[in-house]
């Protein structure tokens, strides 16, 4: 087929659908209340160990466990004072409360005006105090160093610092993460994020391919030939800024030598592997191709961008003067 994929566009976005935003973004709510206040002008665990008790799976406390012994080396330079912060053992019976409690959840609560966090803490200093035990969310489901890290930031949070404050490479408010391996989208059937999907025509001259469009998206309709989940729904669109897909006509492009096709695929890369786990836009680029060719090349295309097998011998087997013709069958 000519020049099916001459290349795909990857937007990293961790966190997407994962966590909706492709950053890791908290805000923090503080603590207060007449009975927890030093009085002392300092931070309430300063010079302290840090008992603390992590709901999660062990995985995760270890890993809590890792991003909060940060501190022990950094809280110092970074806070102004010592610390420690030690991490319960899943089968310990304390005498007392924790002073904080790291909580691994499927989706962290509301967390200031942050609409999509990865974790969220209490900002503590001398004037507020703690009430104990402090409470810590952190997402499920990240990477191991993007856990690590956002345990860090939140544990940051706990010993006063903002995100305007040092080390940057903790405390900045917004940081890529990476989400535990998922599954490649030329691994799944249908990679996109629904089932209906919307398809627009762009550029100069496009009522002219109005027509093979809509005979190319008939036979997708119709499954093109098992090539497409058999639950698809494809419409048209009139705005390419709002559709799914965008067929694109153009006279020439370095896409591809001569006449010819080009598929860009746009998606998510949740777990920073450099595969698209996810499609969130195409481009069907017609590089010199005719009104009555169109029709082929965005049905070949178009069923690109699904995994259900091998392509369709209507496609695959047609040759120059049938991609012209009546090749739908």
């Amino acid at each position: 087929m000519d020049s099916r994929r001459a290349g795909v566009l990857v937007a990293l976005l961790v966190l997407g659908g994962l966590a909706g935003c492709g950053a890791l973004l908290e805000e923090t709510d503080s603590l207060s209340g007449p009975d927890s206040l030093t009085g002392d002008g300092e931070h309430p665990f300063a010079g302290e160990t840090v008992t603390v008790a992590v709901e999660g799976s062990d995985r995760e406390r270890a890993l809590a466990a890792d991003g909060l012994a940060y501190w022990a080396d950094n809280a110092t330079e970074y806070a102004g004072f010592d610390v420690a912060f030690r991490v319960r053992s899943p089968g310990a019976t304390p005498a007392r409360e924790p002073d904080v409690r790291v909580r691994f959840v499927e989706t962290v609560t509301a967390c200031g005006d942050t609409e999509f966090p990865a974790g969220c803490a209490p900002r503590l200093n001398a004037s507020t105090g703690v009430d104990r035990p402090a409470t810590v969310q952190i997402r499920r489901g990240l990477a191991n160093d993007s856990t690590r890290l956002v345990v860090a930031h939140e544990g940051g949070h706990l010993l006063g610092l903002t995100h305007t404050d040092r080390p940057r490479d903790v405390m900045a408010h917004e940081r890529d993460l990476a989400t535990l391996p998922r599954q490649d989208a030329a691994e799944r059937a249908n990679p996109w994020n629904d089932s209906t999907l919307t398809v627009a025509l762009a550029g100069d001259g496009r009522s002219r391919y109005r027509s093979e469009l809509d005979y190319a998206l008939a036979y997708v309709r119709e499954g093109a030939d098992g090539a497409v989940p058999a639950n698809l729904s494809v419409r048209v669109v009139d705005d390419p800024a709002t559709a799914d897909v965008v067929v694109r006509p153009v006279a020439t492009d370095g896409c591809t030598a001569g006449e010819g096709s080009c598929l860009f695929l746009e998606g998510t890369d949740p777990d920073g592997d450099g595969a698209i786990e996810t499609y969130t836009g195409a481009e069907i680029r017609l590089v010199g191709v005719d009104a009555d060719a169109a029709g082929w090349h965005v049905a070949s295309q178009f069923v690109e961008t699904f995994h259900t097998g091998d392509d369709p011998d209507r496609l695959d087997g047609a040759n120059a003067r049938e991609r012209r013709g009546d090749w739908h069958g």
